[in-house]
């Protein structure tokens, strides 16, 4: 896991939450595992709901990261883990796994630690266990069913909990498609969209006010302090993809307020730490001279600290070492760009949801079908479908895994859950034909072609034919 989470983040987060009580409203987070990206060493995950204000999540699963493309899937003796950070005060109410089984096995336990305390814990058991989904859906149907875990525990007290999914001890595997949380958020705390935010230049015309949180970035890494600037003397970088999609919580995020003159400014983090300086080459939190003048020219902004002889903030990319930001007296490092915190990005409204065909007639034999509607556009962000069966004798359906339960007729609706889009699909059960097409064990003999003397015959479960038919 990412070592950048230090002592600071841990120390101003457990302040925040001294500062709150008791739980006041019920809130909800999807984090859905989207792909594991190779070139970063790291699982993208998408979010869609609301979340605790600076908090953040970390997915890891060791084994994902190192099969093929099997990013999701948590075979026998591995697990994956959600880890959660500035949760505190907030009381977790449900846990909601969106899954598949390896066809016919897999196993499947949770457990919800607050650092280091066990706040629950289901062992591994079969997936078509009852304390789990209560049969089987193979991967090859290709969707993922829900299994919620209600929860009565107490509330979280640590910026170190985590949801762990864990294999069981037999063959089989399942895959994990994305995570829920219901959750009580603590009195007083504020809650934000899991979105980025866009960041827009700050260039010569532009104005500073104070309340504006800006970021110090230079070709493609923003200010972070990994190592502790109070050992480096200096702040850190991180990679940034996009200024207009900012998620990663290790950038840190500058309040500008007014100074003790009129062209003065303190530089505040999201942690209430005040960037100062203590001499050349030197800067520190909340000591020395945390007194700055900001000049936004064409080549970056001119950040110098109000004692000039300690330097002006500078874009250090040496050969070798490490890339930095810091006070330098030399003019020939570049300069830093100010970006300005604007807006969050919205959530993309589903606007349709269509399936392959509206009608269908199925075997009661198939036991079970998969319906896979599409979602457009394509980027929506919360892709949850809301599934119901207006005849649940005929049929019962969870995400689009429809079992069969007697001969006759059933609209089967698709909503999605942001209520953008809707779709049904009339099916009919038919009587029992014999043959299971979904699973079927009987190995087909099928008729093929052979030369034998020079002359062709037909061969059908090993009984020969001629061309014209007849039985040699």
């Amino acid at each position: 896991m990412k070592n950048i989470r230090n002592i600071t983040r841990v120390v101003m987060t457990m302040i925040a939450f001294l500062s709150v009580s008791l739980s006041t409203q019920a809130a909800e987070v999807v984090y859905r595992i989207v792909e594991y990206n190779k070139s970063i060493q790291d699982f993208k995950v998408a979010a869609c709901g609301m979340v605790p204000k600076d908090s953040w999540v970390y997915f890891e699963n060791k084994y994902g990261a190192t099969t093929a493309n099997r990013y999701n899937q948590i075979p026998r003796n591995n697990k994956a883990v959600l880890y959660l950070r500035g949760w505190q005060g907030c009381t977790i109410k449900s846990i909601t796994l969106n899954m598949c089984s390896n066809k016919k096995s897999g196993q499947v336990g949770v457990t919800l630690n607050d650092g280091d305390t066990q706040l629950y814990k289901q062992s591994p058991v079969d997936f078509a266990d009852n304390d789990w989904f209560g049969q089987w859906v193979s991967k090859d149907f290709g969707v993922y069913v829900d299994v919620t875990k209600k929860l009565d525990i107490p509330t979280i007290t640590s910026d170190n909990s985590s949801i762990t999914i864990q294999g069981g001890t037999s063959e089989g595997s399942v895959y994990l498609n994305s995570i829920t949380i219901e959750y009580d958020e603590a009195a007083g705390m504020e809650l934000e969209s899991p979105l980025g935010w866009v960041y827009e230049k700050l260039v010569t015309k532009s104005t500073l006010s104070e309340g504006d949180e800006v970021m110090i970035y230079r070709n493609g890494c923003a200010a972070t302090d990994y190592d502790g600037i109070e050992k480096s003397q200096y702040l850190d970088v991180v990679a940034i993809a996009s200024t207009t999609d900012v998620t990663d919580p290790d950038v840190l995020r500058f309040t500008l307020g007014k100074g003790d003159s009129q062209n003065m400014w303190t530089l505040t983090d999201q942690y209430g730490r005040a960037l100062g300086a203590t001499g050349k080459q030197a800067l520190a939190w909340n000591e020395g001279n945390t007194q700055w003048t900001i000049a936004l020219g064409y080549e970056g902004a001119i950040i110098t600290n109000s004692n000039s002889t300690y330097g002006t903030m500078r874009y250090n990319e040496p050969t070798t070492g490490y890339t930095r930001f810091g006070l330098y007296t030399s003019k020939s490092l570049l300069l830093p760009f100010l970006y300005r915190k604007v807006k969050q990005n919205e959530p993309e409204v589903s606007r349709s949801l269509a399936f392959e065909s509206n009608e269908m007639t199925v075997s009661l034999d198939e036991e079970h079908i998969a319906l896979r509607p599409t979602i457009m556009p394509t980027s929506t962000t919360d892709k949850r479908i809301v599934w119901t069966s207006d005849n649940e004798e005929v049929a019962t359906v969870s995400n689009g895994f429809v079992t069969l339960r007697n001969i006759g007729h059933a609209n089967i609706t698709a909503l999605t859950k942001d209520g953008g889009a809707e779709s049904s699909v009339s099916l009919t059960v038919t009587v029992p034909t014999g043959i299971n097409a979904t699973s079927s064990d009987v190995q087909k003999d099928c008729a093929r072609k052979v030369l034998k003397d020079h002359n062709i015959f037909i061969m059908n479960k090993n009984v020969e034919y001629g061309i014209d038919g007849m039985k040699k």
